[in-house]
Order: C-alpha cells, then structure tokens, then sequence
C-alpha cells in the first residue's frame, strides 16, 4: 500500500527551493540533477521510502538515492513524457496527480492508473532503458521528484542489495500485469468495477464514519477509462451498488460502506 504524503513543512520546503532552482517550465530530461540539499534530500527520503519500489530498502541506499533528487512543477493537464518516449529516469510525486495511460490500436484511450502523492513511477524504462510504455500527465498543480538514469545506476551498479530489492520488486509488478489480463478476460463489468473500487480502499482508503473513505478523488470518466468503458457505464454500475447498500458518493468521493458485501459480489463474479 502506498500511502499518501502529507507534509505542508515539506511543501513550503520544496516551493523556496523551487524560487532559486532554474527547472521551471523544463523538459525533465535538462531537469537539474546532482547532490540535492539538505532539505530536499530528507523530503526524497521519507517519500521513497513509503513507496512499493523503496519499502524496506537500507536507510544507507536510501540516502544515496535521495541525494540525487530534483524537483519540476507541472500544471494542470501538462504531459510528462508521452509513451514511445526515452527514458530519462524515475520520478515520484510529492503534490498532485500523475494519470498513466496508453492508447489501444483504435485510438481509444485506457487509464492505467492514476499516482497520488507518494508514488514513485516510471521503473520499467528507468531499468531497461528502452521507450517509455504509456503515457504521463498531469492532473492539476503537480509537483514531482526525479532521479536521473544515470544517477541511479551509478548507485545500482555498485550495490548488490539494491539490485537484489529491485529483483523482487519486479516479480511484484509482473503478477500485478497479470492479474490485470486475467480481469479483462475472465471478469464482467460488475467484477472489475468491484475489484478497482476495493484496491482502491486499500491504497488510497482512510475512515469514515460510514464505512471507508477514497481520498483519491476520481471522476466516473477517469473510472471508465481505468476499465475501458464509457462514463455511463460506470454510473449505471455505480448507482446499482448504492442501490445495494454497498457504497456511497458524498463530496466528489466514494466510500465503501460493506467490504465484505464487495469482495463476496467479487467472488461471485470470479466463480460465474
């Protein structure tokens, strides 16, 4: 679970050093990498290390990575890196939203995820070196971390525990892309709806008095464009899980109300 950075000390932090760091309105690629100071190294820190790809990495390595951390503010809507793209390096979200998302042969965009604060993202082109494979936007005021390729392969090269991390880290990811394809082929609507809506709780879900809370905000066309459907088909699903008492929109989110009546409609999907 990738929890949600919140640090206003931090944010004031990052917004002075951005005043006298010439990386506003950049390519990330000329972005200005090297040893980072003080302050944002130890803000690279804590974000990193709450992340899936650092949890539980040697507060040693830890440090070496952060110190090479820059920052770049995006606004609303502006694009990253486009898929195709070369990789330049790992990035990470200290403010805002990141949407990934790719493009069928048909021209129809599917949302792959969208990365709250606290996500750290773009590990397979940082690895492989080959073209990014999706695409990354902003989704209002953003503000990222970035650790150039070859910053991070100075220390990668060098340190056999971070290589072994990054190992696992990728046997992770592989079942995840393949639970993804089985979802798509073997569940209905209801099925992936219900199954997005429950790792959602988990990553992004806080308490409720009703039930939990999705801080994540999401509207029902990102939703549809997470399980490659039309906003309407999303609402129709949505409003027969309120029917059923499962969950509830209030304020622009969506709360779980009966965990347990979402995964037992899960397994019936799964079993059907």
């Amino acid at each position: 679970m990738q929890p949600v950075f919140h640090a206003t000390l931090a944010q004031q932090c990052i917004d002075s050093m951005i005043e006298t760091t010439p990386i506003s309105k950049v390519n990330s690629v000329n972005s200005v990498t090297g040893t980072a100071t003080p302050q944002l190294a130890k803000i690279a820190s804590r974000i990193l290390a709450g992340s899936f790809l650092f949890e539980d990495l040697d507060p040693e390595l830890l440090a070496q990575l952060s110190n090479q951390a820059s920052v770049r503010r995006m606004d609303d809507g502006e694009l990253l890196f486009e898929k195709g793209a070369p990789a330049d390096g790992l990035y990470a979200v200290e403010a805002g939203k990141i949407r990934i998302s790719t493009v069928s042969d048909t021209g129809k965009e599917i949302v792959l995820n969208v990365l709250a604060p606290g996500a750290v993202f773009g590990e397979i082109a940082l690895l492989d070196g080959e073209p990014r494979t999706a695409t990354a936007r902003a989704v209002g005021p953003t503000r990222l971390l970035f650790i150039s390729r070859d910053d991070f392969f100075e220390i990668f090269d060098r340190e056999a525990p971070l290589r072994r991390h990054i190992t696992a880290l990728l046997c992770r990811r592989l079942r995840w892309v393949s639970d993804l394809l089985e979802d798509a082929n073997f569940l209905d609507l209801t099925g992936r709806l219900v199954k997005r809506l429950l790792w959602l709780a988990e990553r992004h879900g806080g308490p409720d008095p009703e039930g939990i809370r999705i801080a994540l905000p999401l509207s029902q066309q990102e939703l549809g464009l997470m399980l490659g459907v039309t906003r309407e088909a999303v609402n129709k699903k949505l409003r027969d899980l309120e029917k059923r008492d499962l969950i509830t929109r209030r304020d622009g989110r969506l709360v779980i109300r009966d965990t347990d009546g979402l995964k037992n409609l899960l397994a019936d999907a799964i079993k059907s």
